[in-house]
């Protein structure tokens, strides 16, 4: 029968406070409190995931148990650590609070905690993800927590201490796990894969403990699924290829690309990095690192995020890439990767935003602005004698007249075809009068069947005929998106034809803008020129 492997986290999972990594303040303080014999009834462990929390509290358990405790440290020796090591003792209860987050699972709890331990001098409760339970739980499980029995400690261990009622926040003391750096993180790896037999490169290693994102956790599962992949050694490449990362050399032309406002570029190479499996929300995490890095470079900052041999590289892109252009690309790719986690397709909401960060959709169809013409000072004349007086009188305004706008150059015939990804949309000519689209909200409800993107680009849109032509009324981005994407625009055009049953072409919509209209001043002034009345300027 063949041996059960145990996952690498779960196999070097710490059983003294002395193993523990990166948290020395906690553990010190909580050895305190045993070896002075003045433990509390009720403790709270929060931080982000993988940090010790559930370690130190079964630790700290076995701690206030064990007969030969030295320095507060369990003894692993003695029947009561051996029993919960085992799990044949059980005074030590772990709950679940994500899947037992209901009144009557805390009711069973406030039941069951009123009898004494069987085998231990304390039974404890280490309660997980408690955040997770409901507000009649919660205060249920705060009854309990106002007068415990004498042998009752909590230990409640969240990540989201926000979530947690400020009633039970004080009646509890709190201990902070921070994130472990990744030097910590690099020295135990290396320690773990020693014992293994597994030769693991320094640059793997660093990378390894740099994705953890100080979870230690993380970074064991990461080494282990490396370890599993068959080669003969965890490198850099291997490390990168089952982490789905690409290096750093693609994270400098994408900026490249994008600080030359090429988007086209880009997005091509996003698209070359998703074929070779790369993880679309991962890359926008390493990008967001990337020019982090760009910016503490730039303001002088040391960075844990370079590498020795990347110092060179980024000085030299923090000359090319200001801190406010990378404070913008932080700040965009981060939104980016929040729309990721609602469920938005990650590739899409990747290009729409190196779109924005090359600021192409800024070039698309602008439209000359009009010069403003300052109002003419008059200066006063006295007035001719025996001239009548004469009323003003405004003269008509032009209609308004919506027009695609006209300044698009007319394709040859004889000239060679352009590439498709600056012809996707078709460019707006003709003269035809223009009307409203009337079928357009049942080609929206018909993208919203059939195409969960499109649909979130087309929902807020408007659109008007003009001969043949269907012009749409969107976003510039939108507008940007569609010109370098042949499939979607090919997917507007054939939901059009399915509603209306005709061919129609694409473009955009642009309103011509409104004709200046002179002021009464200047009004006044034209009026008297006509009837020879001399006027003067300053």
């Amino acid at each position: 029968m063949a041996q059960l492997h145990y996952a690498l986290y779960r196999k070097y999972r710490p059983s003294t406070f002395a193993d523990v990594f990166g948290q020395e303040d906690i553990t010190s303080a909580l050895k305190n409190q045993i070896s002075a014999d003045k433990v509390g009834h009720a403790y709270i462990f929060t931080g982000t995931r993988g940090t010790g929390k559930t370690t130190c509290a079964k630790i700290f358990a076995a701690a206030v148990n064990c007969t030969d405790s030295v320095d507060g440290e369990p003894c692993e020796k003695c029947d009561s650590c051996k029993g919960l090591a085992e799990g044949s003792i059980l005074d030590v209860i772990e709950i679940d609070a994500a899947s037992n987050n209901g009144v009557d699972d805390i009711r069973t709890l406030r039941d069951e905690a009123v009898y004494t331990p069987s085998n231990c001098r304390y039974k404890v409760y280490i309660i997980d993800e408690v955040h997770m339970l409901s507000n009649s739980a919660f205060n249920a499980l705060l009854k309990i927590m106002e007068e415990p029995p004498q042998h009752i400690i909590f230990i409640l261990a969240t990540t989201e201490i926000h979530k947690v009622p400020t009633t039970v926040l004080s009646r509890c003391q709190r201990y902070d796990f921070g994130r472990i750096s990744p030097s910590v993180i690099e020295k135990r790896l290396k320690y773990i894969a020693e014992k293994e037999g597994a030769e693991l490169e320094d640059g793997a290693a660093i990378l390894i403990s740099r994705l953890a994102d100080g979870a230690l956790r993380d970074g064991i599962s990461l080494l282990d699924t490396c370890i599993s992949s068959g080669d003969s050694a965890v490198t850099l490449d291997v490390v990168r290829k089952m982490a789905g990362v690409t290096d750093k050399d693609y994270l400098f032309e994408i900026s490249s690309a994008v600080k030359a406002n090429s988007s086209e570029k880009a997005i091509e190479m996003v698209a070359v990095l998703r074929e070779k499996a790369i993880d679309m929300k991962r890359l926008c995490e390493e990008l967001i690192n990337h020019y982090r890095t760009i910016m503490l470079t730039g303001v002088g900052a040391a960075s844990e995020a370079a590498q020795a041999d990347e110092i060179e590289k980024y000085k030299t892109a923090a000359q090319e890439i200001s801190t406010k252009d990378a404070v913008k690309a932080i700040t965009i790719l981060g939104g980016c990767l929040e729309n990721m986690a609602r469920g938005v397709e990650p590739r899409i909401e990747l290009e729409i935003s190196l779109f924005k960060l090359a600021e192409k959709v800024t070039e698309y169809n602008q439209q000359p602005q009009q010069k403003s013409v300052p109002a003419p000072q008059m200066v006063q004349q006295p007035a001719p004698q025996a001239q009548p007086v004469i009323q003003p009188v405004a003269r008509s305004a032009e209609a308004e007249n919506i027009q695609p706008q006209q300044s698009v150059e007319k394709a040859n015939s004889s000239e060679k075809p352009m590439r498709a990804t600056s012809t996707i949309i078709d460019k707006p000519v003709g003269t035809g009068e223009i009307i409203t689209c009337d079928f357009w909200s049942d080609v929206i409800e018909l993208a919203n069947k059939n195409d969960a993107m499109l649909y979130g680009f087309l929902r807020d849109s408007k659109a008007f005929l003009q001969e043949k032509r269907v012009l749409i009324d969107g976003s510039e981005i939108f507008m940007a998106f569609m010109r370098a994407n042949q499939d979607s625009a090919e997917r507007v055009r054939g939901i059009i034809e399915t509603v209306s049953g005709e061919k129609y072409s694409i473009g955009p919509y642009v309103k011509k803008a409104e004709p200046q209209v002179k002021s009464k001043a200047e009004q006044a002034i034209d009026m008297l020129k006509d009837n020879g009345v001399p006027v003067e300027f300053k």
